[in-house]
């Protein structure tokens, strides 16, 4: 690969010096995984608060679409392989698992997964240190995140990639040099985590070091990216030695993350740093699954292939085991905790799937997860004339209370949330101003409805349909004002479609089809079966 034309500002980046560890003092199990990979621990003042959530946001791009026709290719378009390094050697991975030969193409950029739809504002209001590398603070104190410094670092070079602003590369160059600067050699480069954490704030306590699969998936992904772009050569050691890891063996107190459960290859979110067991977190493993899908995708090695193939198997098989039917999906296996927004995350990243597989099971979870639980979403909620019953309930779906309100004349009210309430069908919208401020309220179709275009789940390819009902018009339609124009429309029974876009608008879930003379336009739902 040719080298990036401003090499010498890239290079300028690399020559970051180090700041010393900030690694809170380790317990014996954590001091023996130090001295065996030849690291003396910097004891700190005093230890963090491990009782902290600080998982990283999802990535609202997976879910959005822009609402233009030539959004959703109908065939990925293969990029020019590169030539990384390949890898002989065999996965170390004890206990045979399920790998379902799942075809794998060599996406263009604009459909990677975390690829950028609008750039990130180069005024960081994020917490970093004073030489611009994300951080985060715990305890009053600043520690590195190699998940956010990794994170931080693909959003700099996907805006970069959309902008060319050079400000872009450098921030991403970085991030991934202090990633650099921290490793632990141990069979390939490890990025710790320099702070104690417990597990959903309830479980097992980690003391530093310890690591993260997703970490080095996303490590792998911006090292990779950043080879690609500059065709700097650190960076392709860095994504060899990263992807190295992925073929070290379980073995407790050192450092691992890959290991099978059940038949299934879990590349583990939170392996346990003294023990072989994990958290099995869906959202971590499909995350670190695309870091080894960017790597196989520039050195088409046969045994990354194998990997991301039993990777994308779990994932597929995973999708099943997190499911909560009727509502958001569990956040791991291991304990089964409600994912919350992360809810959202898993839909995404089975779009990316589907776009990388082709295969119809990725967007059919998605499909299922949004039916489950649909993408949040807030906005004004339009009531016509008619007698409502506002609702209270506790966190189990029970009622604690009701105000029934009679509407003589078209009205309205802001809602603070759209999606479902435990153990009660429908829909429900959270009133945040009015009457029924503080009431929830049924969703009613042409009666109660939020109004505009949301629950949006952009299809990366184009999903192929048949129209089984008339659909008669086709709809304009904007995301705050709903259907702004119709047309009739020639399609019939039979027909076949193509759909880039599912959404609900006005209460009603629609597709935005993709070809056509009506491309762009929307059809109800109910009128086009999806294959």
């Amino acid at each position: 690969m040719s080298s990036h034309p401003s090499r010498r500002s890239v290079l300028s980046a690399i020559t970051f010096v180090p700041l010393p560890w900030l690694v809170p003092r380790p317990s014996v199990a954590g001091r023996e995984l130090l001295r065996a990979v030849g690291v003396s621990p910097v004891p700190p003042p005093r230890v963090v608060d491990p009782g902290v959530e600080i998982s990283p946001p999802h990535w609202p791009e997976m879910l959005t679409g822009d609402g233009t026709a030539a959004k959703a290719p109908h065939v990925p378009v293969a990029s020019q392989v590169g030539s990384g390094r390949l890898s002989t050697r065999p996965a170390a991975v004890t206990g045979s698992y399920l790998v379902y030969p799942f075809p794998l193409t060599v996406l263009p950029p604009s459909l990677y997964p975390y690829r950028c739809v609008v750039p990130t504002p180069l005024a960081d209001t994020g917490t970093h240190d004073r030489y611009g590398v994300r951080m985060v603070l715990l305890g009053g104190r600043l520690y590195d995140h190699p998940v956010a410094q990794a994170q931080y670092g693909i959003q700099m070079l996907e805006s970069y990639r959309k902008t060319s602003v050079m400000a872009y590369l450098d921030r991403a160059v970085l991030q991934a040099q202090r990633l650099v600067n921290r490793r632990i050699v141990s069979g390939g480069w490890w990025y710790p985590y320099p702070f104690p954490y417990r597990i959903h704030a309830a479980y097992d306590i980690y003391q530093p070091p310890w690591f993260s699969m997703m970490a080095q998936g996303q490590a792998l992904t911006l090292f990779v990216r950043l080879f690609e772009l500059t065709g700097v050569e650190l960076w392709k050691t860095a994504a060899d030695q990263t992807y190295a890891t992925f073929l070290v063996p379980a073995v407790a107190r050192k450092p691992w993350g890959v290991h099978v459960v059940n038949g299934l290859l879990w590349l583990d979110e939170y392996p346990n740093p003294v023990a072989v067991r994990g958290d099995c977190t869906y959202n971590g493993h499909i995350f670190a699954a695309f870091g080894l899908y960017d790597y196989w995708r520039i050195t088409q090695d046969a045994v990354c292939k194998t990997l991301v193939q039993a990777a994308f198997t779990t994932a597929r098989d995973g999708g099943m085991l997190v499911r909560s039917r009727g509502w958001r999906s569990h956040y791991c296996v291991t304990h089964g905790l409600d994912s919350g927004s992360y809810h959202s995350t898993h839909m995404g990243q089975n779009l990316n799937l589907h776009a990388i597989t082709g295969d119809l099971v990725f967007a059919r979870l998605a499909d299922l997860f949004a039916a489950d639980y649909p993408p949040l979403s807030s906005g004004s909620v339009h009531f016509e004339p008619g007698n409502y019953t506002g609702y209270r309930f506790n966190s189990a779906g029970t009622v604690l209370g009701s105000r029934p309100l009679g509407i003589a004349h078209t009205s309205s009210a802001p809602d603070s949330d759209r999606g479902k309430v435990m153990r009660n069908t429908g829909i429900w919208y959270q009133v945040s101003a009015g009457t029924l401020a503080g009431y929830k309220v049924r969703e009613w179709p042409q009666h109660c409805y939020q109004v505009g275009r949301y629950s949006v789940l952009g299809y990366r390819i184009q999903r192929a349909g048949t129209v089984v009902a008339n659909p008669g018009k086709v709809y304009q339609v904007s995301d705050t004002a709903g259907v702004t124009g119709s047309r009739p429309t020639g399609l019939t029974v039979g027909d076949p479609v193509s759909i880039q876009v599912r959404a609900t608008v006005n209460g009603v879930e629609h597709f935005q089809l993709a070809t056509g003379i009506d491309a762009g336009w929307y059809v109800g739902s109910a009128t086009v079966r999806l294959s």
